[in-house]
């Protein structure tokens, strides 16, 4: 019998039928295995250790049978040559053997045997233990092809994330030099702006101041409107620099800031509207947050003026101001009886620029409370917002705890 060939009769297996070798000096036992396998797939056949190694070298089959007890070079060494090459040692190898000795069969285990068959064999054994580590075979091979697979993917996703990632930076770099030309913009119009709305605002002044009592009622309340008009503008221009500076992340690192004295502080500042409306505003004892004192006054600021302004003809204004401790964190609301919000307009309510009323209703520039909830997100906190339409809104500020200084 040809060694490097199958028998005639020994194998019904098409092209893509596995491929077995079979290697035993016993010319019986290689009759009776190829009958028992010869429709599980392609046989090939060998009677020693020597011309098995070329047979594998030349063409790796997809499971090995080996006899363990053979003249000249072993199964037990040929199976060590076997598994001392990466490239071959992932084969199958079945040993075949006339040995029972549990030790023997541990050792060939532990050489990196797949199984092992008793002689005489056994034809439906043989052909169980066969499919089984065919079949093993087969999916180690799928495994192994979608670990290359799955590599190269892998890599293709690692490049683009790469690509992604230099594009980002100079995207961010980009960004950057753009949002300081912005506040360098939006610094040089609000300065070349002021100029001349000052001095509209000066002689606007001195006509009504010179000429006020000689003028009709009409025109001192032209000239009264262009007064409030350049107030409005003058306000728009602070809250544009200061929006843009929060954009820029502009500031100095935080410090303890007592929330006492900053609302305390704020209080006597709006003493003139408190007094002209009646208003309450009342202040229960407040912690020390950690951030910086004029952007907190100013977000206050902002909060307790719509509080005091968004209130419906007839009403006294009542702001309560308290806080309570949550963890690392202060939650500080800011309670009024104002007009409340719709429900709707919550989403809107701390975009830039955007009115929920006409100017001729309530003043104001849009910005406010944008603002306060950019200095907040400065401060890793954040604003939210209860409110029931005719009956007021809670305003709720979290705030990073801080040590008293």
């Amino acid at each position: 019998m040809n060694q490097a060939e199958p028998a005639q009769d020994a194998s019904s297996g098409g092209p893509s039928a596995p491929d077995i070798l079979i290697v035993d000096d016993d010319p019986g036992m290689i009759r009776a295995l190829g009958k028992a396998l010869r429709d599980l797939g392609h046989l090939r056949f060998s009677t020693n250790g020597a011309d098995a190694l070329r047979l594998i070298n030349d063409s790796p089959p997809d499971l090995l049978l080996l006899d363990a007890q053979m003249p000249g070079l072993n199964g037990f060494e040929v199976l060590e040559t076997l598994k001392a090459s990466p490239a071959l040692a992932d084969l199958p190898v079945i040993m075949v053997t006339s040995l029972t000795d549990d030790g023997f069969e541990q050792a060939g285990l532990e050489k990196g045997a797949a199984d092992f068959i008793a002689k005489p064999v056994r034809p439906a054994i043989v052909q169980a233990r066969v499919r089984t580590q065919l079949r093993l075979k087969q999916a180690n091979d799928v495994l192994r092809q979608s670990s290359v697979t799955d590599r190269q993917n892998l890599a293709v996703a690692l490049r683009e994330l790469q690509q992604s990632h230099r594009e980002l930076l100079r995207t961010a770099d980009e960004l950057r030099v753009a949002n300081e030309s912005l506040l360098q913009f939006v610094r040089i119009a609000s300065h070349d702006l002021r100029e001349p709305l000052n001095t509209i605002a000066q002689f606007v002044g001195l006509v009504e101041e010179d000429h006020g009592p000689v003028l009709p009622e009409e025109a001192r309340h032209f000239l009264r409107l262009a007064t409030r008009a350049g107030a409005r503008m003058r306000t728009l221009l602070d809250d544009v620099v200061r929006y843009a500076r929060l954009q820029n992340a502009e500031g100095d690192p935080p410090t303890p800031v007592p929330l006492d004295r900053t609302l305390a502080e704020l209080r006597d500042a709006l003493a003139a509207r408190l007094a002209a409306t009646g208003a309450r505003l009342d202040l229960s004892p407040l912690p020390v947050v950690s951030g910086h004192a004029s952007l907190l006054s100013l977000l206050f600021q902002n909060l307790l003026s719509n509080a005091l302004k968004f209130v419906p003809p007839g009403r006294v204004p009542h702001v309560r101001v308290d806080a309570r401790l949550s963890g690392n964190w202060v939650l500080v609301r800011v309670v009024d009886n104002g007009i409340g919000i719709e429900p709707r307009h919550i989403e809107r309510l701390f975009q830039p620029f955007q009115r929920l009323h006409l100017r001729s209703e309530f003043e104001g520039s849009g910005l406010g409370l944008s603002i306060s909830r950019q200095i907040a997100e400065a401060h890793g906190g954040h604003i939210e917002v209860d409110s029931t339409p005719g009956e007021g809104s809670v305003f709720t500020v979290r705030l990073p705890l801080g040590v008293a200084a």
